[in-house]
């Protein structure tokens, strides 16, 4: 094991970046800014292990707004021409299952047995692979001990409702408010236009796929697999209990106390004749028999989260 701690004025971090990523297997990162200007530091080295078949895995945060919808709608277009480049976006701290702030800066490369992980203060822009006064601790290891502690963080974040794969129509909504914002921060939170694109953005982003299911999701498979054994309604004991095996089964991250609390709360959000406006109508109630739910014609075509 070798551990190394540099700022980026004894060396830059963006060049060791550079090196693990060019011959990496596998490489996984998770920032809380991505920058345009940060892709093209690495734009060589991860093209270079896109071709020699290395999987790679990018997770960034929309908080703030800082996030650049030109390096977003970059990776969205290169995961449709290559299928081991994943591109997931963490959705802001207003939008999220958890109401946290999205910050981390965690690099991890693995070659064969060698694996190398970097954690400290860059974010995958210009300035911080190269020029900012950054601090990161390089840890390369042969048997992994700290980097799959970092491995089981980085999975932590993976593996939760908040994250989420956007599409080019979602990169062009975030676009206009991201404009917005950087014209003027406080003026784009009160202006009304603004304020309802951003409303629309975040309806899209429950079309999209994550990398685990949703409640929603959950109780609409289960209704299907019901209505495949001949209900044409699913009692909502069943559906709690459904969601109970299922959370359990796939080790799932759901509060357990609150969580038919939950349920509730997306059967009458997404229920057909609910006024809430997020409302996908996904759900519907019978009329004759209290506690009993079927799927709406939109189940037919929803794939998201």
């Amino acid at each position: 094991m070798t551990i190394q701690i540099l700022s980026n004025l004894n060396y830059p971090i963006g060049n060791i970046i550079n090196q693990e990523l060019q011959n990496a297997n596998a490489a996984r990162m998770a920032v809380a800014f991505l920058k345009y200007s940060g892709l093209k530091v690495i734009e060589q080295s991860l093209n270079n292990c896109v071709r020699n078949n290395g999987n790679i895995e990018i997770i960034t945060g929309l908080d703030f707004k800082t996030t650049d919808p030109q390096s977003m709608l970059y990776f969205v277009q290169l995961q449709k021409q290559v299928s081991n480049l994943k591109f997931y976006c963490y959705g802001d701290k207003d939008e999220n299952k958890t109401d946290v702030v999205f910050h981390p800066k965690i690099y991890l490369f693995q070659k064969g047995r060698e694996t190398t992980g970097i954690v400290g203060s860059t974010n995958l822009t210009k300035g911080g692979l190269l020029t900012n006064f950054e601090v990161n601790i390089i840890i390369k290891e042969s048997k992994p001990l700290y980097f799959s502690q970092l491995e089981s963080i980085y999975n932590s974040v993976k593996f939760t409702e908040s994250v989420f794969s956007p599409d080019e129509e979602y990169v062009a909504g975030y676009s206009e408010v991201y404009k917005a914002f950087i014209q003027n921060e406080n003026r784009a939170k009160q202006d009304n236009s603004v304020q309802e694109v951003v409303r629309k953005i975040r309806k899209r982003e429950e079309y999209l796929p994550g990398t685990v299911p949703s409640l929603k999701s959950l109780i609409i498979d289960i209704i299907k697999n019901e209505k495949i054994k001949g209900a044409d309604f699913v009692s909502l004991t069943k559906i709690y209990e459904e969601v109970e095996r299922l959370v359990e089964e796939r080790n799932l991250i759901f509060k357990m106390d609150t969580l038919r609390n939950s349920i509730r709360g997306e059967l009458n959000k997404h229920e057909s004749k609910s006024n809430h406006p997020d409302n996908m109508d996904l759900f519907i109630r019978s009329s004759d028999r209290k506690g009993y739910y079927s799927l709406s014609d939109n189940c037919d075509n929803y794939a998201g989260r």
